[in-house]
C-alpha cells in the first residue's frame, strides 16, 4: 500500500473516533416514545437507503461506490474508497386529545468510510447515533385533599462505533460482519410537585453504558441477461448483554425564583447491571437494470420482547416488525446534454408495527420517502445526497401521543481511489 494512502486512512479514522466524542451528547430525539427502553431507535439507514423507505439488506448504488453498514455482505461490488457524512433535521408535531405542539431537533447523523480491499474484501467505519432519549412531559392529578403535578424529563443515549468487514466467498456469494461498539449515558428524571408547596422531589436515574453488538450478513446476487441482477441480502443481529452502570437517587429541595435551595439527598446508589439487546433479522430482495433502475422491498423482524433493564423486562416492548419497499431510477447516467438526466431519483415506503404496545395501544409507523443523488464528481461517483421522509408515529387513542413528522436528510458521499496501485509514484 502506498504511505500516502496508509497516512489517509490512519487521518480518516481517528477524524470518525474525534468527531464520535465531539457529537455524542447531541441532542437526537424528542419524541415522548423515547421514554420506553433504551429510547427511540436511530441506527438505521444511510440517505439512499433512506429515499428507497429503509431498503438497506441490498446494494442500491447504481455505482457501486457507497458503503453499506446495514448489510455488509452488500458491499461486495464496492469500487471506490467512500467518506460518507450527513445531518438529519426531524420536525414533529405532537398531538394528543387535550393540544397541539411542535418540536424539532438537528444532529450528525452518520460518519464512515469504507474501501474495497484487494479484488475479494471490503471494509470499513463507522459512527452513527444508536439511540435516543429525548422527552418532556407533564401531568396533573386532581384529587379532594390536594392536587400534584409529575414532570418526566430524558436526555441521552446511545451511540455506536462500528466496523465491517466482507469477503466474496464465490462470484455469486458474499458474506460479511458488523461490530457495534455501544457507549452513552441516559439521564431520566421524576419531579413531583405538590399544590401550594414549594418543596419538590426528584427521583433520578442515570445509566452509563457500553457493550458490543454483532451483526452477520450474507448477499446473492445472479446477473440476468446482459445488463440486469437479482439480489437477496439477508442480516442477523446477535442478542446481547451491554454493562450498565446505574445511579439512582431521590433528592427533594425547595425552589425560589426558579433556584433550588435547601438540597437534600434522601436516597443514593450506585449498582452494575446489564441492559439485554434482542436478536433481529432482516430480509430483502431487488431487480435491478445496470445504471437505469431498481425495484426492491425488505421485511425486518426484532425480538425486542426480548428487551431486559438490569434483569427486568419492559412490558410496554414487544415484537417489531416493519415492511419496506422502493428503488431508483437514472434517466441517462451519461447524458452530456443534461445535468437531470444523470441525476438519481428515489421512491419509497414503508409500514412498522414498532415494539411499543402502551395502554393496551399497538403503535404504529408508517411513511412515504423519496430522495435525490446530485451528482458532484469529476471523473468519479460523487454525490450530493438528499432524501426525505414525511410520516405518523402513534395515535390518540388510548391516552397516546400521535407524532406527525417531516424528516430531512442531507449528506455527501465523496469517493477516490486510495488503494489502487500506481505505476508510476
Amino acid at each position: 500500500m502506498n504511505p500516502r494512502m496508509k497516512l489517509k486512512g490512519i487521518i480518516a479514522f481517528f477524524g470518525i473516533i474525534f468527531t464520535a466524542s465531539a457529537v455524542s451528547a447531541q441532542n437526537t430525539s424528542t419524541s415522548p416514545y423515547s421514554y420506553y427502553g433504551i429510547g427511540e431507535l436511530l441506527f438505521d439507514s444511510n440517505i439512499e437507503q433512506h429515499g428507497m423507505g429503509g431498503i438497506s439488506a441490498v446494494p442500491v448504488n447504481p455505482f457501486y461506490s457507497s458503503a453499506n453498514f446495514s448489510n455488509p455482505a452488500a458491499n461486495r461490488d464496492l469500487r471506490y474508497t467512500a467518506f460518507d457524512f450527513s445531518v438529519n433535521t426531524d420536525m414533529v408535531q405532537f398531538k394528543d386529545n387535550n393540544a397541539t405542539s411542535k418540536r424539532s431537533t438537528t444532529y450528525i447523523s452518520n460518519v464512515s468510510l469504507a474501501f474495497p480491499m484487494g479484488a475479494k474484501a471490503r471494509g470499513g467505519f463507522g459512527f452513527q447515533p444508536y439511540s435516543s432519549t429525548g422527552y418532556n412531559l407533564y401531568t396533573i392529578k386532581e384529587t379532594d385533599e390536594i392536587n400534584y403535578g409529575k414532570t418526566f424529563t430524558g436526555k441521552g443515549g446511545l451511540n455506536s462505533i462500528h466496523l465491517m468487514g466482507s469477503y466474496n466467498l464465490t462470484p455469486e456469494f458474499t458474506v460479511g460482519v458488523r461490530a457495534n461498539f455501544l457507549f452513552g449515558t441516559a439521564d431520566r428524571t421524576q419531579t413531583l410537585t405538590v399544590e401550594d408547596l414549594a418543596l419538590q422531589t426528584d427521583y433520578t436515574t442515570k445509566t452509563k453504558a457500553n457493550g458490543a453488538q454483532f451483526t452477520l450478513g450474507s448477499m446473492y446476487t445472479k446477473r440476468i441477461g446482459q445488463d440486469k441482477r437479482f439480489d437477496v441480502g439477508a442480516t442477523y443481529t446477535l442478542g446481547s448483554k451491554i454493562n450498565a452502570e446505574i445511579e439512582d437517587f431521590t433528592i427533594t429541595y425547595s425552589e425560589i425564583s426558579l433556584t433550588p435551595t435547601n438540597v437534600d439527598t434522601i436516597l443514593y446508589q450506585k449498582i452494575d447491571g446489564k441492559i439485554k439487546l434482542p436478536q433481529a433479522v432482516s430480509l430483502a430482495a431487488s431487480y435491478r437494470k445496470d445504471l437505469h433502475w431498481m425495484v426492491g422491498a425488505q421485511f425486518d423482524w426484532g425480538d425486542w420482547g426480548g428487551y431486559a433493564f438490569n434483569g427486568v423486562d419492559d412490558a410496554n416492548v414487544n415484537t417489531r416488525i416493519r415492511v419496506s419497499a422502493g428503488g431508483f431510477w437514472i434517466p441517462d447516467f451519461n447524458s452530456y446534454k443534461s445535468y437531470f438526466d444523470r441525476v438519481t431519483y428515489r421512491i419509497g415506503g414503508f409500514y412498522e408495527s414498532t415494539p411499543l404496545k402502551i395502554n393496551g395501544t399497538r403503535i404504529k409507523n408508517y411513511g412515504f420517502t423519496f430522495g435525490f443523488g446530485l451528482p458532484i464528481g469529476k471523473g468519479d461517483p460523487s454525490m450530493l445526497n438528499i432524501a426525505a421522509e414525511l410520516g405518523r408515529y402513534g395515535t390518540i387513542e388510548g391516552l397516546t401521543v400521535r407524532e406527525n413528522y417531516a424528516k430531512l436528510k442531507i449528506g455527501f458521499t465523496i469517493n477516490d481511489s486510495w488503494f489502487k496501485k500506481r505505476v508510476i509514484d
